[in-house]
């Protein structure tokens, strides 16, 4: 069984914590025993900003973020284009005994704006 959700339009976060990419959560079924491979698809964004700019990203299980995480920034420190900076995160969650929300989730670096103007996506593959 494979789940799945995709953004649509453009989005775009300032925060310096973790918050929710909209349109990116999905909720696993029950299953003790067993994993969900979780994929996390940023294919093309970028960041502004004046030191260094860049994003992390992650993946939250019912609101927790999970210990890994992906990042990129830039080379330079203002840099004279955004390049785009495809990134993806790849993690197991363990299913549990009830449903459990995940989400993707991201933040600027050092006050960095990043941006996406692709479709994202959040895909979930079960057993």
């Amino acid at each position: 069984m494979a789940l799945y959700a995709q953004t649509s339009g453009t989005q775009s976060t300032n925060s310096g914590t973790f918050v929710p990419i909209p349109g990116l959560s999905l909720t696993l079924p029950e299953g003790v025993g067993t994993s969900a491979l979780v994929i996390l698809n940023l294919p093309m964004p970028y960041a502004q900003g004046n030191d260094y700019p860049g994003a992390t990203v992650g993946i939250t299980v019912n609101g927790t973020a999970l210990g890994v995480a992906a990042s990129f920034t830039y080379n330079e420190q203002v840099p004279s284009s955004t390049g785009r900076v495809p990134t993806t995160l790849v993690v197991s969650v363990p299913l549990a005994g009830a449903p459990q929300t995940i989400a993707g989730v991201w933040y600027g670096v050092r006050g960095s704006t990043v941006i996406i103007d692709t479709p994202a996506t959040l895909s979930a593959i079960l057993d």
